[in-house]
């Protein structure tokens, strides 16, 4: 999964209308079909910048915008994913989308005991020590992990891991600095 830049102060907002989605979702089974059904909502949404203008434009009329959405995804993806983007789009609240699909995805894991793990590395991390982070982390965390990979050269060596609101440091350029502090 791509890592998505999210506003925090649109988090709240965005938990009402994801946990709504949920719920109707969940009533239905269908709990994957409209994840994927929002994923690739948000996608056309990041990948057509003419869409997201035309969707942000305050002088276009709803039904205007409402036509040219019901064109793009009607029959394409799930009934209850397309209604949320009409209100959204209504509401001039599509930029919303990415935030809701974050939280939306957090909702899922949480229900399914996944733990999302971000790995900072100098270099690309292989495949068997993935594998052993994996099994290593689960163990001591009593959760399924799911990693979000990110590579930084500038901590020289070892790994961070960002686990919810902690991060656990253990980079080469981390102890260096430590070193610093302790020969002032």
């Amino acid at each position: 999964m791509a890592v998505r830049s999210i506003d925090n102060k649109l988090l709240p907002i965005a938990k009402r209308y994801s946990d709504a989605l949920i719920e109707v979702a969940r009533s239905k089974n269908e709990l994957d079909i409209v994840y994927s059904d929002l994923k690739a909502v948000s996608e056309a949404l990041n990948s057509v910048e003419e869409l997201k203008n035309f969707l942000a434009h305050p002088v276009i009329p709803h039904a205007d915008k409402k036509e040219v959405l019901k064109n793009i995804f009607e029959g394409k993806i799930n009934t209850d994913a397309l209604n949320l983007v009409y209100i959204l789009s209504e509401k001039n609240k599509t930029n919303l989308v990415d935030t809701i699909l974050y939280c939306f995805e957090n909702s899922i894991d949480e229900a399914k005991n996944i733990l999302k793990v971000g790995v900072v590395s100098a270099v690309e991390i292989d495949e068997d020590l993935k594998a052993k982070l994996k099994e290593k982390l689960e163990s001591k965390l009593k959760k399924s992990v799911k990693f979000d990979f990110e590579i930084n050269p500038d901590i020289i060596a070892g790994l961070i891991l960002k686990i919810n609101d902690k991060t656990i440091d253990g980079s080469m350029a981390a102890k260096l600095e430590g070193f610093k502090k302790l020969l002032r």
